[in-house]
Parts: C-alpha cells; structure tokens; sequence
C-alpha cells in the first residue's frame, strides 16, 4: 500500500464538540485550554462565583445561582446542585447542536461536584445522542472528611450520568511529582487534558494505517455510549512505539487498560515516519497482550511534526483506586 493510498478522498465535517468547566476547578482548566488558541470546540466556564468566573477565559460564561448566592462561592453541594438547576436548561440549549460534550470539574468543593452532577443528568436526559465524557479530579486525601465525602458522592453520581468519565487523582499526582512545584504539576495535568481534547477535535479527518482498523468518530461513539471508566492517554518519542508506549502509562492514576471494552487511537506524525514495524507493535500489544476485542487507529499527517504523537482513548477500564475510593462512601 502507497502512502498517498492512506488518504482520504476528501474531508469529513467537523466534529461538534464542547468542553463545559464547573466551579473553580473546571474554569481554570477552561482557560487553560483557551490560552492555547484551541477554537476547535465551544469552552464554556459555570461558576457561582463571580469574581472567579470573570477571571476566567470562555467562549462563553454563565454565572450560576445568582439569585440566591448573590455571585460567591455554592459552599455545599446541594447549593452547588440547586445553583447548576437555575440555568441548567439555558446550558442544554448551548449544548443542543453538540456531538460530544467533555465536562470538566474539580470534586470536593460545593460548585464543581454538585454541578457536575446535575448537569451531567440534565444531558443524560435532553441530549441522549450526545457523547457524554467527564473529566473529574479527586481532592488530596489531607483536604478533610467533607471534601472527601463530597468527592465519593460526585464520582459515584458522575460514573452513573455519563458516557465515560475520566479520573485523576491529586494524590497521585503527588506522589509522582514530589519535587515539582504544584502550580507546574498542575499545568502538566492540564496539558494532558489539553492534548486529549485536541484529539477528539479531530477524529473525523484521519487517515488510514497500514494493518489498523481506521476510526472515526461513529465509530468511536459506538464503542463510548455508556462504557462507564475511561482512559485518556498522550505520549510523545522518537519512534511510534515510543510514544504509543508513553501513551499507555497513566501518570495521575492507575487504569487498568486488559480486556478494556475497546480503544481508539490517533497517531499524528509525517506520514512518511509511518512504519508497519511500529504499527503492527501497536496492534499486537492492545489485541493480544492486553486482550481488547475492538481497535481502531488513524493518521493525523503533520508536515512539520519530528517527534511522533500518539493519543488514546480506551473504554470500559478497571481502577483499584476509584474502587476503593468509593468503596469507604460513607455519606456526604
């Protein structure tokens, strides 16, 4: 097969995607993702406070339950819910015409998990179509009983309402970066995020590789559509396998990627760096080392690009620690 056979005859039309950060966590991911130039999806930052929230970079902002927090923090849950409810319709009709929609919050706090919660619920039920993906992040254990309760109420609530959901660990994060300064482990985690996003950006225009299954985004949405536990992995390296290797490693929790329900994958590299070597190494290690029945992998030709990229979405994860987070809920 010729490299020029891998193209497409001609483009798809861009995926319909939107990314919705709750509370104080979820906005300065927002802007994070904002501040790169990223326009290929609708941002969208919900916060109870106002300041915060004006601080914040978005396409577009919506200040929830003014009426009754009068602009300042939810505090609890359950003003976090009740606010999220004041302009949960007013965010469904933003979302009406969207293909994806990746949630994004910090859990522990009042506005980041009882906004999650409700408007992941609010999706689940006027969008169906919708592909549904929650990126939520779990409190340092030493942050207190309350915040780690609110936190095993909001995963617990979050796994249930979306698609997928995607979970990182501060503890984790810790652990692994003990000599970096918090404020740059924090944008190492938002990187990530970052990376991830951009891919699902562009699913709909990829390329075949030699020996792989080509994906798209139906074909992703199929495998996603309620696969519960999800893993969003990014690697970069000299070769293909390098960085479909690095991809692999989760460095703010511990999915267990065997006998997931399915993977999807994007390689973005010259398409003359393409090797058959590196693509069959690939497919041998998700198939038969890890055992996942469906893959899927595409090209995302890129000129200029030295270094290999390699991004992956698996569906239908195991996680020791998510299972023993929520196994100790004891109220909250």
């Amino acid at each position: 097969m010729s490299v020029g056979s891998w193209r497409r005859a001609e483009a798809a039309a861009p995926l319909k995607l939107a990314v919705v950060g709750i509370g104080g966590a979820g906005c300065n991911m927002i802007t994070n993702i904002k501040r790169t130039g990223f326009s290929d999806a609708k941002l969208i930052a919900v916060n109870t406070d106002a300041a915060s929230l004006n601080a914040s970079k978005a396409d577009h902002k919506v200040l929830a339950g003014e009426s009754f927090l009068g602009g300042r923090s939810a505090r609890t849950v359950e003003n976090g819910k009740k606010a999220m409810e004041s302009v949960k319709e007013n965010l469904v009709s933003m979302l009406s015409d969207r293909e994806v929609i990746v949630l994004l919050a910090g859990l522990g706090g009042g506005a980041g998990t009882g906004g999650i919660v409700t408007l992941a619920e609010a999706i689940k039920e006027s969008l169906p179509n919708a592909l549904t993906i929650s990126y939520v992040v779990i409190p340092f254990s030493g942050e207190g009983e309350v915040r780690i309760n609110n936190a095993k109420y909001g995963l617990s609530e979050v796994i249930d309402l979306s698609d997928v959901t995607w979970v990182a660990f501060n503890d984790v994060l810790k652990r692994k970066y003990t000599n970096v300064p918090l404020t740059r482990a924090y944008k190492m985690m938002d990187d990530r995020l970052i990376n991830v996003v951009k891919g699902l950006a562009s699913l709909q225009n990829l390329s075949p590789l030699p020996g792989m299954q080509n994906v798209d985004f139906a074909i992703m949405k199929e495998i996603a559509k309620g696969s519960g536990l999800g893993y969003a992995g990014f690697g970069e390296g000299r070769t293909t396998r390098e960085a479909f290797e690095a991809s692999l490693v989760d460095p703010f929790g511990d999915a267990d990627l065997k006998r997931a329900k399915g993977v999807t994958g994007i390689l973005e590299c010259a398409e003359t760096a393409v090797s058959v070597e590196g693509m069959t190494y690939v497919q041998e290690m998700l198939t038969n080392n890890l055992g996942i029945p469906e893959v899927y992998f595409g090209l995302k030709p890129s000129i200029e690009m030295t270094s290999p990229k390699v991004t992956i979405y698996t569906f239908g994860v195991k996680s020791r620690m998510v299972e023993d987070f929520l196994s100790s809920m004891g109220g909250g």
